[in-house]
């Protein structure tokens, strides 16, 4: 049966219902308060911002800190702004000159191209300056969900530990 099939007797659906059982309701407030489930037609185009494209970006722990960083403190950061929010942000308490090195390596040569390449952000590797674009702010309801998917992970697996 479909859902525009109604069983004989049966209520049919409100058309304000959402078409999604199975996914949860903080998940849908997310996406709701993003505005992707709204009718608006100045909503972003499919083709700036294509979930796959910003799931699979978004998939690296590094490249979420680089939006969120740059949605919050944006429009242009430094990489040692950001290589400061990422410290804070760190639960290790160490940020020794070697581990600083690494983790700036890793954002400029891996992550922070592969937003630019992709024009998730616009990255000026002379100046060390990292530009919002059009596409960032696209990111606002990929990355949100992601978010909370990481805190319901970690959440799950204290719960789990216990």
């Amino acid at each position: 049966m479909s859902r525009s099939d109604t069983p004989t007797g049966a209520t049919p659906p409100s058309s304000d219902a959402l078409p999604f059982d199975d996914v949860a309701p903080a998940t849908i407030r997310v996406l709701a308060d993003c505005g992707v489930l709204s009718d608006d037609p100045d909503e972003p185009d499919e083709s700036e911002c294509s979930p796959d494209s910003a799931f699979k970006l978004l998939a690296h722990p590094g490249r979420r800190i680089v939006v969120t960083h740059l949605l919050s403190a944006g429009p242009t950061v430094t990489v040692s702004q950001l290589l400061d929010y990422v410290f804070s942000q760190s639960d290790t308490g160490s940020e020794s000159t070697e581990t600083r090195q690494e983790v700036t390596e890793a954002f400029t040569s891996r992550h922070l191209p592969k937003l630019d390449a992709d024009g998730y952000i616009s990255y000026d590797l002379e100046h060390q300056q990292i530009t919002a674009t059009d596409k960032t702010a696209n990111m606002k309801p990929y990355l949100a969900l992601a978010i909370l998917q990481e805190r319901t992970s970690v959440s799950d697996q204290a719960v789990s530990q216990r």
